[in-house]
């Protein structure tokens, strides 16, 4: 897919919102659709997703979810205005209210140590109301309770996280130590993901995707999925993304800690961060901004991460 200009964001958000917009800058919010900032003559600011006809799917997805969510008290934007059709733009579009802040990775380390014990509170509210909805029909991220292209067994999730990414691999890669420890360690553990119910988690609630402002959780802004499973597969992968870019994930670290309570619990946080970096440093069809460049402090920091993550997995106490 070529990438939409920033005018053609200006006019197509004038046209769906019937208000003059006056200014459009693409942002790195996504990995999967492109991501606009549209000022609006009144003042204003909206957010504008535009993604691939064949993804049009994930902002009917979002709709829905964000019903449900608002529902039990999470916090999601407002979609404004949506377009599947291709009639404003050659491809779809949805505006979105803009809720003050960023993602977490990009503020986290200025937050003082009060602030990051806010924020994990917040996130463990946010938990807490999750559990205001039904379980899934099986595992894995779904567009709508009637979605059934979900999976039967949570390891079947974690396989397919897995072998996805190891497929986008070079050979050299593929040798690794950390790539066979992973490999075992779901193996071993499946007795263990057997018991885990399909309960409703923030699939994309992670480092990225949960806005912070003045240390406080102001919005989730990416649901076009749901995920039902494991809800500490996210931390494991907001650790990973935290750790990535600095020195703790305290903050996530302590939203875990009532989900991640004895050894075997434990292997499996760090098997769901090995997983998680694995999948950071592979590339994707589905994404339009790709792995960290090879050789960046971002990757190098993630093969570190894996291969620490993977042996902690594999250990057994």
């Amino acid at each position: 897919m070529k990438p939409p200009t920033e005018q053609q964001a200006l006019k197509a958000a004038s046209r769906c919102l019937r208000q003059e917009a006056v200014t459009a800058r693409r942002i790195s919010m996504g990995r999967s659709h492109f991501v606009f900032t549209v000022g609006l003559k009144s003042g204003e600011s909206v957010i504008a997703r535009i993604t691939r006809h064949d993804r049009a799917e994930c902002f009917a997805g979002f709709a829905y979810w964000r019903r449900q969510l608002a529902r039990v008290g999470v916090p999601v934007p407002r979609v404004l205005s949506m377009d599947l059709t291709g009639t404003v733009l050659p491809w779809p579009i949805m505006l979105l209210e803009q809720a003050p802040g960023d993602d977490l990775c990009n503020v986290y380390t200025d937050l003082t140590a009060a602030e990051k014990h806010a924020v994990a509170d917040d996130l463990l509210a946010i938990r807490h109301r999750m559990s205001g909805l039904p379980p899934g029909p099986g595992y894995g991220g779904i567009a709508s309770y009637s979605d059934l292209r979900c999976h039967s067994r949570w390891s079947d999730v974690l396989w397919e996280y897995f072998t996805g990414a190891i497929d986008q691999l070079t050979p050299s890669q593929r040798q690794r130590p950390a790539i066979g420890e992973i490999r075992r360690t779901i193996r071993e553990l499946r007795p263990e993901f057997e018991r885990i119910d399909p309960l409703p988690y923030l699939i994309d609630a992670t480092h990225q995707n949960v806005l912070v402002d003045g240390g406080r959780v102001t919005a989730i802004v990416d649901l076009d999925e749901l995920g039902f499973g494991d809800a500490l597969y996210p931390l494991g992968v907001a650790r990973a993304g935290l750790l990535a870019r600095g020195p703790e994930a305290e903050c996530i670290e302590r939203v875990a800690a009532p989900l991640c309570v004895g050894p075997i619990r434990q292997r499996i946080f760090d098997l769901y961060s090995a997983i998680a970096s694995l999948k950071m440093l592979s590339p994707s069809p589905l994404s339009v901004s790709g792995p960290p460049s090879a050789g960046s402090p971002i990757a190098t920091r993630l093969w570190t991460l894996l291969d620490f993550f993977a042996a902690a997995a594999a250990h057994k106490e």
